[in-house]
């Protein structure tokens, strides 16, 4: 349409190249403008959906008013997980059919992403906030315990919600989840683009308009990348394309500044009794963070086990599903575990 308009309007006028370029670029960038202002819903009432999943059924829960998205697949005792930061529950497809297959997985997106709400006001995406919804969705979904695996943001609400609401969680596991402030936060790039506006409103139009899934999903996945097959890299594209399809500028920003604006919960977290599996990757772009809060839980906690991948990323169920899987299932099948141990998982030997 944009295209179009383009070649009427300047059919008819005459202008030099340099300056029909110049409209050229203003109206796209109008298209964007326009495109980022009502390709996501804000308030989701309707309880629609933007595509099919892959794997389980859809289904909300409306908790304080506020209506939550998720994916319910497989039988037994329920894991919920929680992505990570700016991501939907379609970040657990390489995953779910290794978990799936002997429990109920409650795959949510969290407020701000996906098909549940997005608010503009009266919510600040901190740590705390989300952890106080997901406790709310449990005692909708009437589950007595559950066990939660988050990665990164939902990593940090897994630990949160371990910390401040032990009745409610039977057993964490945290793919680089934080739990305590740091100086050097991540996400400072996007945060200067999703801060003003006009400008947040175009990147944020541009990310859901898929020209740069491939790059996005090359950035995510980092060293990674180039081992991976060309199956495996249209997964992941596919994955990364899903998750910004519904990117919002006010919550993006905000989740994207939650390490400043969250509380500092660290004196709760060295509480925790529940059994804890953390996973971080020594090629993560965080791993220094990661590696901080694995001291932090192995000084602190007696009930945790640490596994370092050498050549892992950040995000480890992109690009490990089936030996993070494994880790996964022994986790949970064990019962009165009390260890404190670090494992390599490329030789599977304690430190």
């Amino acid at each position: 349409m944009v295209v179009y308009f383009y070649i009427i309007v300047m059919g008819r006028i005459r202008l030099n190249m340099k300056l029909k370029s110049r409209c050229l670029i203003l109206l796209m960038f109008s298209w964007v403008f326009l495109n980022s202002s009502c390709s996501y819903m804000v308030k989701n009432d309707r309880h629609q959906i933007y595509s099919k999943p892959r794997y389980g059924i859809d289904k909300f829960v409306v908790v304080r008013g506020y209506n939550l998205h998720y994916v319910e697949e497989g039988e037994g005792q329920p894991i919920l997980l929680i992505p990570g930061a700016f991501s939907t529950y379609r970040s657990w497809n390489r995953i779910i059919p290794y978990l799936s297959a002997r429990y109920k997985l409650i795959c949510v997106d969290y407020l701000g992403v996906g098909d549940s709400d997005k608010p503009r006001s009266g919510f600040g995406y901190t740590i705390e906030e989300q952890t106080d919804l997901i406790v709310k969705m449990i005692e909708a979904l009437q589950i007595s315990k559950v066990q939660i695996f988050g990665v990164s943001y939902g990593g940090a609400i897994a630990l949160n919600l371990a910390a401040r609401f032990p009745e409610k969680v039977d057993k964490i596991i945290s793919i680089e989840g934080n739990g305590i402030k740091h100086q050097n936060a991540p996400y400072r790039p996007m945060k200067g683009f999703l801060r003003w506006p006009v400008v947040g409103e175009i990147f944020a139009g541009v990310i859901r308009s898929g020209f740069a899934d491939k790059l996005v999903s090359k950035s995510v996945m980092g060293k990674a990348w180039e081992q991976m097959s060309e199956a495996e890299k249209k997964e992941i594209v596919e994955i990364v394309s899903q998750n910004n399809k519904t990117a919002s500028r006010v919550s993006w920003y905000r989740i994207s500044r939650t390490i400043e604006t969250s509380r500092d919960f660290s004196d709760e977290a060295k509480t925790i009794q529940t059994p804890i599996l953390y996973l971080y990757g020594g090629n993560s772009l965080h791993q220094s963070m990661a590696e901080t809060n694995a001291d932090f839980l192995k000084t602190h906690l007696r009930n945790v086990k640490i596994v370092r991948f050498d050549d892992g990323i950040h995000d480890l169920e992109l690009q490990k599903p089936k030996e993070v899987a494994t880790l996964v299932l022994e986790f949970l099948a064990k019962t009165g575990t009390n260890e404190h141990k670090v494992f390599n998982a490329n030789t599977q030997t304690s430190k």
